[in-house]
């Protein structure tokens, strides 16, 4: 490729940032974990927690965001109230301890999230049974409670996912949040086996002699003890709830193409979560176990090793059917990057057939407009709304259209109202309604584009600003079901002459 050519591919990716797309999934990575987004440090009260997220969740509103991966177990810990696992220590301070005044985080956080038209994923750490070997823990924490499930390693007890024990307990620990919360998915992070540190031996030697296959090597069975684990957690999702979305965040270099000739990334060096994490995210996709990846990119457009550009095209050439949303380092704000590097990488992302999203780690950066970010998300890059991909595997039945379609002047005001359709194929009721305002030149086709939606919400009503009432223009409302399918239009209100 020529230099010239390059030049027009820069070009060409960076006038792509302002064509907004109608679905993408817009998301952010709120880490509890050392509070590191919330709750602030030190920040035990409960009344002060709730408004911190609520103001989290305003800007995040504000900016577009429509999907929150929230944290809700960081170290065999808990988040919410309905489970065995104790209190997490980064909300009261000492672990095992409830909120004050009480309160139900979690039901709490899905509530809000909900009301402003955001999914909310409960994001859990599958592998730390505690940050550091030196921590407090309550009596009734696991390490304390099975001690042989844990291997000491890098300070941290971490669970030894060869114990078949070890994977029920996990599994159950997920199949009592989907059926205890209202979610919209649940999610894992890059920690299975654990980042290898040099001369340290983590110890699952007798599980190893336990339960290997005949002639299987170390690192195959501790490959197949996660893709157990992974398969397991997938099933048991759907069993019980299956419009639940089920997805995982790896690290962003599965193999390289020296290891792997035929499927590896055009990368050469580093760590590769294959065979360093033992994590197949090839076998997860093609076997249909996850609902989306979210890969780890947290390289730049320029890093010599690992460019952020081919491993993006690489993610979503190995998606098999399943959406790739791409996980940014928005953190390196705070350090070596500035806006254009994030504006070239969406750039890129939006460019690829089998990306339909983006995820930033992590929550703060945004909230603080580090650099500007959020301004720059809200102002150009976000400017439109977006709604959230489908996912017609888990579900592909749209709601009806909606019935009785008026605007009315009432007390000065024109109110477009609208009601519930007919029961749909598979009887699941509207979750919010998207009021677009469309040329009469547009028609129908004015709804493939996202400048034109003016309302997403749960009301049955809406009230026009005197600014939208121009001639030529009409209003258009549909319905959506929890899933994010779309229904048929309702009746087209024109404007006509002088109807102010």
């Amino acid at each position: 490729m020529t230099s010239r050519h390059i030049l027009f591919c820069f070009f060409l990716c960076f006038s792509m940032v302002a064509q907004s797309p109608k679905r993408e999934l817009r998301g952010v990575w709120i880490a509890t974990v050392q509070n590191i987004d919330w709750p602030s440090p030190r920040n035990y009260n409960a009344y002060t927690q709730q408004e911190e997220f609520i103001d989290l969740l305003n800007s995040h509103q504000k900016t577009g965001i429509n999907a929150l991966f929230v944290q809700v177990r960081t170290a065999a810990d808990a988040f919410y109230a309905k489970g065995d696992e104790p209190w997490s220590a980064y909300l009261s301070g000492i672990q095992g301890q409830a909120p004050k005044p009480s309160y139900d985080p979690l039901a709490f956080m899905i509530q809000e999230s909900h009301a402003r038209g955001m999914e909310f994923h409960a994001w859990l750490n599958m592998n730390r049974g505690s940050m550091s070997t030196k921590n407090v823990l309550s009596s009734n924490h696991i390490v304390r409670l099975h001690p042989e499930w844990m291997v000491v390693y890098n300070n941290q007890h971490l669970f030894n996912f060869g114990l078949p024990e070890v994977r029920q307990y996990i599994t159950k620990i997920v199949k009592n949040i989907v059926q205890a919360y209202d979610v919209d998915g649940i999610h894992f992070d890059d920690y299975f086996y654990p980042y290898p540190i040099k001369n340290a031996h983590f110890n699952d030697d007798e599980a190893y002699e336990k339960y290997k296959l005949p002639n299987e090597s170390l690192a195959d069975w501790r490959r197949r003890n996660i893709n157990l684990l992974v398969e397991d957690i997938s099933k048991t999702v759907k069993s019980v709830n299956p419009r639940v979305k089920f997805g995982i965040s790896p690290f962003g270099i599965w193999r390289h193409k020296s290891s792997d000739p035929e499927n590896g990334s055009p990368t050469r060096n580093g760590l590769q979560s294959f065979d360093d994490l033992f994590a197949d995210t090839e076998k997860w996709t093609k076997s249909g176990w996850l609902d989306y990846l979210a890969p780890q990119l947290y390289w730049g457009t320029t890093h010599k090793v690992a460019t952020f550009g081919p491993l993006a095209n690489w993610w979503s050439e190995h998606g098999y059917g399943r959406p790739i949303y791409i996980g940014h380092a928005a953190y390196h704000l705070t350090d070596q990057w500035n806006t254009s590097e994030l504006s070239k990488q969406l750039s890129m992302a939006r460019g690829l057939g089998q990306v339909k999203g983006s995820i930033y780690f992590s929550s703060s950066q945004l909230t603080k407009n580090i650099k500007g970010w959020r301004d720059s998300l809200r102002t150009t890059h976000y400017k439109d709304m977006a709604l959230v991909p489908t996912m017609p595997w888990l579900d592909s039945i749209p709601p009806t259209a909606p019935h009785k379609v008026s605007l009315q002047k009432q007390s000065g005001k024109w109110t477009m109202r609208w009601q519930v359709g007919e029961p749909s194929l598979d009887k699941d009721p509207p979750a919010y309604y998207v009021v677009y305002k469309i040329r009469r030149s547009e028609g129908l086709r004015g709804l493939e584009n996202p400048a034109n939606i003016i309302y997403k919400g749960q009301k049955n009503e809406y009230i026009i600003d005197p600014s939208e009432l121009q001639t030529g223009y009409g209003f258009v409302v549909t319905a959506f079901d929890r899933l994010h399918n779309e229904s048929p239009a309702g009746t087209i209100q024109w404007i006509v002459p002088n109807t102010p």
